[in-house]
């Protein structure tokens, strides 16, 4: 049965992903062996849900539909750029979103939805981010770590009106997004 490779996502707006856009240009100049994500592909990712078979998939996402039919749009403020797994040992360099009630709350119900499902619970703590950039090598990484740790700009404040259903796939030339469902949110 054919599969796609997904995950449930809060997508970007335009506006949005140009002040961002303007953020990763900074942490660009500092001339790191990183590969930089493309605005089109900015997102905060709720569930990586991987490899799901199509039929599941149709399933899920009316499930979804239903769970989320109540969830009011709400504002999600991203202010403070950082690195995964730690800023001593960067692989994925990444801008935050402060903490959020309604955010918790959304990512959770998606989480709880896709376990009934069968798909695994996440063993890490949500930490709502977009992926700026993914580190390739050590070389110069003392300049980027510390443009991470100096970096300044004012606080972004993007409105979360819709929950997105995505397909990646994996090419040569990286992943491609492509938009499955969107779930409007109130």
């Amino acid at each position: 049965m054919p599969a796609y490779r997904t995950f449930v996502a809060i997508p970007t707006s335009s506006d949005i992903k140009q002040k961002i856009l303007g953020i990763q240009d900074q942490l660009i100049q500092s001339h790191v062996n990183v590969t930089w994500e493309p605005a089109e592909k900015f997102h905060i990712t709720l569930k990586f849900l991987g490899n799901c078979e199509l039929e599941l998939l149709g399933s899920l996402t009316t499930e979804l539909q239903s769970v989320l039919r109540d969830v009011r749009s709400f504002d999600v403020v991203y202010r403070n750029v950082g690195c995964f797994p730690t800023i001593s040992r960067p692989r994925v360099v990444w801008i935050g979103a402060a903490e959020n009630v309604e955010l918790a709350e959304l990512q959770q119900r998606v989480e709880e939805t896709c376990g009934n499902f069968g798909f695994p619970k996440e063993d890490r703590a949500f930490h709502p981010h977009i992926t700026l950039g993914r580190v390739k090598g050590t070389r110069n990484l003392d300049r980027l770590t510390d443009r991470v740790k100096t970096i300044t700009f004012d606080s972004i404040q993007a409105r979360c009106g819709e929950v997105h259903i995505m397909r990646s796939e994996l090419l040569p030339t990286g992943s491609v997004y492509t938009l499955i469902h969107s779930i409007p949110l109130l």
